[in-house]
């Protein structure tokens, strides 16, 4: 909705009170104009404590598609100004005009307009860090080139916009500057490597507003000294985030906290950033989660039984889909609070293994399909650590960690699984149901808007692959039914 009045104000402003239709240099002139003007919107966009954010329920990351739309806009609208203009002096014959010092810095601020917006197509997917240097500085050529291609009609006008540009993105800076200063003062961070190539923070210092869901911009000057990076709080106290390795930043913490674990770094934190449907004030909570996704997912889930009391009715239905075995080992505590709570009754968990392992003859031949076609299984979490570091952070440090296991009635009575597991599935431990193959998203979602009264409300919240998230929105909007009970969709999706 947001880009439809966007478009439709920009088609607007452009053709309303041009005098002479016919004329090109009045054409050239207004998308000048407009391109200075949605320039000023595009900065306003990005920042990233904007007024909006207590004004609407749009934080800065919600409002990240409409400032790249306002970006592309801002491209488009000033390389026609130019081209027009210069089409038109070359027809006039008037070729000195072209090479005016003027019109020259207009060649340099269109050529760092070109770029910046070829990194956001092209290179933002491939290297976000290579990205974001590419389009600071471009950033810094367009102020500057903007302040000094300024009109003999009404200079003063662009003077103002390049300076109220310039201040907004200074400004934010500072703030954010000052943010990590606060919270650098006594703080620090433990890293801990999880299995396959996961990574586990926790902070010395609590951060003002966090709350688990919310995301944050970490600091260390350690692993990166010049660079903050955000993710998600799957934890306020203390203050936790569980981090998948992907490259650059991520990549180098954790072959830091593979090389180093426990190593206490200098740390500092900017934000809380990020909102989200508070979701006790519905009766209904639908969590899609899609591998490392989880984080959003279980800090809500974690956040809402928290604050549930004797009274409370709220239902949750949690779904996540893990690709693999391991990686369920970086949500242990996280499982065994949820299964563990007071109010775990109220929780209804479906966690899906979608690589499947290879089964033993005896598997195939004793295990029944469920009935959506997927084989059930059950997962002991351990609750009783057995290494110092297990102790200390509830994670194991060894990458190794037992095969899923086909429970029978008495597992020792089946010669297929190994000591170990044995002495995992009789020991004090709480089982997880677990579902190999890849969730029915659109039928486990239907089903439980159905399962809702009328006169009830659904919150749908999703953190995932943009495939998985995509396909949630549909279903979410397929949902709604003027009989049927009211639903909410919250898709927690980052666009850096």
């Amino acid at each position: 909705m947001l880009v439809v009045v966007y478009v439709i104000f920009n088609i607007a402003f452009t053709v309303y009170g041009i005098e002479d239709y016919s004329q090109p240099t009045t054409w050239s002139s207004r998308l000048g104009w407009m391109a200075t003007g949605n320039m000023v919107l595009v900065v306003f966009l990005a920042l990233k404590n904007t007024p909006l954010a207590l004004l609407t329920p749009y934080s800065y990351e919600q409002l990240n598609g409409l400032h790249q739309i306002a970006g592309y806009t801002t491209v488009i609208q000033s390389i026609a100004h130019g081209v027009i203009y210069v089409v038109y002096f070359a027809h006039a014959g008037r070729w000195e005009t072209i090479h005016e010092d003027i019109v020259i810095v207009a060649y340099v601020l269109l050529a760092a307009l070109f770029f910046s917006a070829m990194a956001g197509l092209m290179l933002k997917r491939l290297n976000y860090e290579s990205f974001y240097v590419v389009h600071v500085l471009c950033f810094i050529v367009i102020v500057i080139t903007l302040g000094l291609h300024r009109p003999k009609i009404d200079p003063d006008k662009v003077l103002i916009a390049t300076l109220l540009i310039a201040g907004l993105w200074v400004s934010d800076r500072l703030l954010r500057f000052g943010r990590l200063v606060y919270n650098a003062v006594n703080n620090s961070a433990t890293v801990y490597p999880l299995s396959d190539g996961g990574t586990r923070i926790v902070f010395k210092k609590p951060l003002p507003r966090a709350r688990p869901g919310k995301h944050c911009y970490v600091w260390l000057p350690e692993i990166r000294a010049f660079e903050t990076h955000p993710f998600t709080i799957i934890s306020d106290d203390p203050l936790e985030l569980i981090i998948n390795t992907y490259t650059g930043f991520t990549r180098d913490l954790h072959n830091f906290a593979v090389s180093k674990p426990g190593a206490m770094l200098k740390a500092s934190l900017d934000g809380p950033y990020g909102t989200t449907p508070d979701p006790m004030s519905y009766d209904k909570v639908v969590l899609v989660a899609g591998g490392a996704g989880a984080t959003f997912t279980f800090g809500l889930a974690a956040d809402m039984l928290r604050r549930m009391n004797e009274t409370s009715t709220q239902q949750i239905e949690f779904i996540w889909a893990v690709r693999r075995y391991d990686n369920m080992s970086w949500f242990t505590q996280h499982l065994n609070n949820i299964r563990t709570h007071v109010h775990a009754s109220k929780v209804a968990l479906k966690v899906h293994l979608t690589s499947m392992p290879a089964p033993s003859s005896t598997d195939r031949d004793s295990n029944p399909r469920s009935g959506d076609g997927s084989r059930k299984a059950g997962y002991s979490l351990p609750t009783s650590p057995t290494s110092p570091f297990e102790k200390e952070t509830g994670y194991p440090l060894s990458p190794s960690i037992p095969s899923p296991v086909i429970l029978r009635e008495d597992p020792e009575k089946d010669p297929n699984i190994s000591g170990s597991q044995k002495s995992l599935a009789t020991s004090s431990s709480t089982q997880l149901p677990l579902i190999y193959g890849r969730p029915d998203t659109e039928r486990l979602i239907r089903a439980a808007v159905q399962s809702a009264g009328k006169d009830q409300r659904v919150l749908i919240a999703v953190c995932g692959p943009n495939g998985l998230i995509e396909k949630v929105r549909n279903t979410a909007a397929s949902c709604i039914r003027v009989s049927g009970p009211a639903v909410d969709l919250h898709c927690e999706q980052f666009s850096w």
